[in-house]
């Protein structure tokens, strides 16, 4: 028995806790850095509000989206983009080839009204609008006729339904 009680007095000291090992005696008070809120009613903090204080006026932010969003629906009742073919029918850098190209297209297909434009560093000469590729093909092909090296090209441009 006494070997007992000595058996479970080492098995008690054993499973004693350890002192933690990080502690240290430095303390620092840090209240005096923290702000004091100073209680208020709550009836006094919140602002009045009126309704008419929200209703557009100039300037406000509301009254600009919808001029803006007046304006998108103006232009979208003028026209709508289409995918469609174009021919192209002159590309390089030089201006007066290009004059000359418009010129000749315009008199031999007149119908087919075409537009230079210059899209740095080439001017181009671009004539007819279909939205059929059929009747586009049937255009280049006889526009190739005078000028061999007219491409078919992808355009999207604006249609009026008036």
């Amino acid at each position: 028995m006494r070997n007992c009680g000595i058996v479970i007095v080492l098995l008690l000291g054993a499973c004693k806790a350890s002192a933690p090992t990080g502690s240290s005696a430095y303390f620092e008070d840090l209240s005096v850095h923290r702000p004091v809120l100073s209680e208020t009613k709550k009836a006094d903090t919140l602002p009045s509000i009126r309704m008419e204080s929200f209703s557009p006026m100039y300037g406000h932010i509301k009254s600009e989206m919808d001029s803006i969003i007046n304006v998108s629906i103006a232009q979208n009742k003028k026209g709508k983009l289409v995918d469609g073919y174009t021919l192209l029918v002159y590309t390089g850098n030089d201006r007066d080839e290009a004059n000359d190209v418009r010129y000749r297209v315009s008199n031999s297909f007149p119908n087919l009204n075409p537009k230079g434009s210059y899209r740095q560093p080439n001017f181009q000469v671009r004539a007819g609008r279909f939205t059929d590729r059929l009747k586009a093909h049937q255009a280049l092909n006889s526009v190739k006729k005078e000028f061999p090296k007219a491409l078919l090209v992808p355009e999207r441009f604006k249609i009026s339904y008036e």
